[in-house]
């Protein structure tokens, strides 16, 4: 259950193709990169959220909107590392600081297709309890073996909201 609204802006994907070492097997490399606005968006002018002040859980699976499609029974090596910082965290109504909260370590998992197509796509897993809007980067690096792609992500024609199986 989410009560702060989450907001995904996700920046150009990055595709390329890497050697392992030692084997020297190539792999695709996918980087996901982006800023995640919990609770409220900033304004367009100044970049500013606003300083609404109370409680709020947060617990949201959401599907990267540029994801890649893999296909699940080739991705036994595959290997996904996730890193999230804090951009903004806006004054309070008070004008003190506001607080976070806590926020738990960001989380990517498989995801299979919410349409029913074939394969699994990345999601982003945002969980905590927030007091203020908050702006959270986030860094998503998939390598997986070449084969596992089924299908390249598209902003435009893949959807981005939550899973439905959640």
């Amino acid at each position: 259950m989410t009560e702060a609204a989450v907001h995904l802006d996700a920046q150009p994907r990055i595709d390329t193709l890497v050697t392992g070492f030692p084997a020297g097997d190539q792999k695709l490399r996918t980087d996901y990169a982006g800023v995640a606005w919990l609770g409220d968006q900033p304004d367009a002018d100044s970049g500013i959220m606003g300083p609404e002040y109370r409680r709020r859980p947060v617990e949201s699976r959401l599907f990267l909107p540029d994801t890649h499609w893999y296909d699940v029974d080739a991705l036994d090596d595959v290997e996904v590392q996730v890193t999230g910082g804090l951009l903004q965290i806006p004054a309070t109504a008070q004008q003190t600081q506001g607080l976070v909260g806590s926020l738990a370590e960001p989380v990517v998992e498989f995801f299979e297709h919410p349409e029913g197509e074939p394969g699994v796509g990345i999601c982003l897993w945002l969980r905590g309890d927030i007091f203020s809007n908050v702006g959270l980067t986030y860094r998503v690096t998939v390598l997986a073996p070449r084969g596992a792609l089924l299908r390249t992500g598209d902003a435009a024609a893949e959807p981005a909201g939550e899973p439905d199986s959640i």
